[in-house]
């Protein structure tokens, strides 16, 4: 009798463990054939239960899972397991392309101080990588949304001189310009300050000098109050230029603000894994492996049903 049951529970055991090996099979082909097909979010929700195997709890299954939630949308969970990935799988070869995602997904999450961290780490351990370029421009970006221009300017400067082939080349050069005119409305602001406080002052003297006048009427009042007033004249005359250079300034920037704003975005949209070659190159092989993975599954269950 105890033999029987212990029989009975040995195979009981088996075929649970046969039961399992099909479910995780089973799970990581369908998350491949999706993954291999672009079907992004279909892919993040199956690789997610493959990952809860442990056979398939891998880098290589870890990179598909978070490449597949950045292009899906879902950046919270992206980063999130970029953090994961880098603290079990600290020698992997994808190491360089994760610290560089976290940097541009924590940009894309307003998390700017935490960007410039991370990407400036990224850039110190890797100087010769090709994103090396993307990570100084999101540096910059992130130095350029906390009012930082000068520091911002002089990254993006870098970009333009040091890598002239880098696809950020167009947005570095529409934020240079943009902060040469920021600059330079900053400056006809305060001589429009300047210039209006002098004019008041210059009023207040003319009305005194009007009083006087007025009182006294004496030569040497008509003179000052007539000095006063050309005074007046010429600042008002220089206050209306000064605001007419800005209302100039102010249109010249809107008129190109539309294109700059589409430049940056279309460098921002770039996704983290496809913006170099070697990035292409890395999802296309595991775009390949995902269906040699899908083939070797189907011909196994087909030579098993034979």
């Amino acid at each position: 009798m105890k033999k029987t049951l212990v029989l009975l529970f040995a195979a009981s055991l088996f075929c649970c463990v046969l039961f399992a090996e099909d479910a995780s099979s089973s799970a990581y082909l369908e998350a491949c054939k999706a993954y291999s097909k672009g079907e992004w979010s279909s892919a993040e929700l199956l690789l997610r239960k493959t990952v809860a195997y442990p056979q398939y709890d891998n880098a290589d299954t870890n990179y598909m899972l978070i490449t597949a939630q950045i292009y899906a949308g879902d950046e919270v969970s992206a980063l999130k397991n970029t953090e994961t990935f880098l603290k079990k799988y600290p020698k992997s070869i994808y190491v360089p392309r994760m610290q560089y995602t976290r940097g541009k997904l924590l940009y894309n999450l307003g998390e700017y101080e935490k960007s410039i961290i991370v990407l400036s780490d990224f850039c110190h351990q890797n100087e010769s990588n090709d994103l090396y370029p993307s990570a100084l421009f999101y540096i910059a970006e992130s130095l350029y949304a906390g009012y930082k221009y000068d520091e911002a300017e002089a990254l993006y400067e870098q970009i333009i001189t040091s890598y002239p082939d880098s696809e950020k080349i167009g947005a570095a050069q529409f934020r240079v310009e943009s902060i040469a005119q920021r600059s330079r409305e900053e400056k006809l602001l305060y001589l429009l300050k300047q210039t209006g406080e002098e004019y008041l002052a210059a009023k207040e003297d003319y009305e005194k000098q009007l009083r006087l006048y007025n009182s006294e009427a004496i030569n040497s009042t008509r003179e000052k109050l007539l000095d006063a007033q050309q005074k007046n004249l010429e600042l008002e005359e220089q206050i209306r230029e000064l605001e007419t250079q800005i209302s100039e300034l102010k249109a010249e920037q809107a008129a190109r603000s539309e294109q700059e704003q589409a430049v940056i975005v279309a460098a921002q949209k770039e996704d983290a894994f496809t913006q170099t070659s070697s990035a292409e190159e890395d999802l296309k092989l595991l775009k390949q492996k995902a269906r040699l993975v899908q083939w070797l599954i189907e011909e196994e269950n087909r030579n098993d049903e034979k």
